[in-house]
């Protein structure tokens, strides 16, 4: 008898105990989604906040580069006022001021990473345009259009190639400012622009955020002699990524 009660009790509770159990799977379903939308949240506002970084670093240092090359200017007019310089002078000291300009709209009409390559390519022109500014006032040959210092592109065009011996690497040749090749010449090391990723300061070319910047300095040479030099010597790090993306 007990047992056709407990038979009658199942039967009657059977509708019930499956809505219960709807219920509980609902619940459970809809909570795992609502943490799979949290946690989807989360990876997002992250990824904005790591996009957002990496634009402030690598737009700071574009403006840096802008800020140094208009105190060389302003050192530039000091030593060498535009009234006292021949005509092919004046027009290259014109086209240095024209560059500078350009750099400075550029970065104020965008404010993403987009325009960073157009800038340190003006900035890496109106440099060699000074140093023209400079040798004809010297009387002094114009220099040839050459890729900046590899080892700091803000120290403005190189001069000629130096073999340099990266740590634990090969020996191979880059082109580099005045400085840092007699620097190199002497035994010393070069002054080598580093940025700070993950807690370390790494020369500039082991961090991709850089790729930007670095390629508007580098890619008007890449099919220049010198240019394959700094190509291959970027090729150290991750930065040799950007040479991909010239004819992009």
């Amino acid at each position: 008898m007990l047992t056709g009660i407990l038979d009658v009790m199942i039967i009657s509770l059977g509708p019930a105990l499956l809505l219960v159990l709807f219920v509980v799977g609902m619940v459970t379903t809809f909570a795992a989604l609502a943490r799979s939308q949290r946690q989807a949240r989360e990876i997002e506002r992250q990824n904005v906040e790591q996009r957002e970084l990496q634009i402030g670093r690598i737009r700071r240092a574009t403006e840096d580069d802008v800020t140094e090359f208009g105190e060389e200017l302003r050192s530039l007019d000091a030593d060498l006022p535009v009234d006292d310089l021949s005509p092919e002078a004046t027009s290259d000291w014109s086209h240095a001021l024209d560059c500078y300009d350009r750099a400075k709209d550029l970065l104020s009409q965008d404010h993403s990473t987009q325009v960073v390559p157009l800038v340190t390519e003006a900035l890496q022109e109106g440099r060699h345009a000074v140093m023209c500014v400079r040798a004809r006032a010297a009387g002094d040959p114009v220099p040839q259009l050459r890729p900046p210092c590899f080892f700091d592109p803000s120290h403005g065009p190189s001069v000629r190639d130096v073999m340099w011996t990266p740590d634990g690497g090969a020996a191979r040749a880059v082109p580099a400012c005045a400085a840092d090749a007699s620097r190199i010449e002497q035994g010393q090391a070069p002054w080598i622009r580093t940025v700070a990723l993950n807690g370390n300061q790494v020369p500039y070319w082991q961090d991709e955020d850089y790729s930007m910047w670095a390629k508007g300095y580098f890619h008007q040479f890449r099919d220049s002699t010198a240019g394959g030099i700094a190509m291959g010597a970027l090729g150290l790090g991750i930065l040799g990524a950007i040479f991909n993306s010239f004819d992009d």
